[in-house]
């Protein structure tokens, strides 16, 4: 399983709802039990919910469900 480690920066390109990342990183909510894309119109979460992953297969090893907005399984 692959957790991204620079939280800082990509965390920032999701409060900006930036699309870099589009494909590269997921962003799973511990709060929540979802993950979502990186530029997914749901409010953002609080950074200290936040685990970044590099793939669906890893959110989905790590115990979280697909966004149903943004639907990034698809």
């Amino acid at each position: 399983m692959a957790e991204i480690i620079d939280v800082d920066h990509l965390y920032a390109s999701l409060a900006a709802r930036d699309r870099a990342f589009a494909g590269q990183a997921y962003v799973a909510v511990r709060s929540t039990g979802i993950f979502c894309t990186m530029g997914c119109p749901s409010r953002t979460p609080l950074k200290k919910n936040c685990r970044f992953f590099e793939t669906v297969e890893d959110c989905v090893a790590a115990g979280f469900r697909a966004c149903k907005r943004c639907r990034p399984e698809q």
